[in-house]
């Protein structure tokens, strides 16, 4: 999904229900929920299903170009929690 259409979903939402809690699922079963804590961090995802996440932030001041692959590149995911 992308964030455009996240965004318009999440839109909607909060037209119909401003006040009720954010909350995520620990896992595709749901055995576990916690409250959603920030708006999300921009960075880069790797992977498709499962896979890895690295913060944008983080990326930019690695020095030991951990990283190369990703320097100059515009981010492609945002975690939302």
């Amino acid at each position: 999904m992308t964030l455009k259409k996240y965004a318009e979903i999440i839109n909607k939402l909060a037209e119909e229900y401003p006040d009720v809690l954010v909350v995520y699922a620990s896992d595709d079963e749901g055995n576990n929920f916690q409250k959603v804590n920030h708006a999300g961090t921009i960075g880069f995802f790797k992977g498709n299903y499962h896979g890895e996440f690295f913060d944008l932030g983080y990326v930019e001041e690695n020095t030991d170009n951990q990283f190369e692959e990703y320097v100059g590149k515009k981010p492609n995911a945002i975690c939302i929690n």
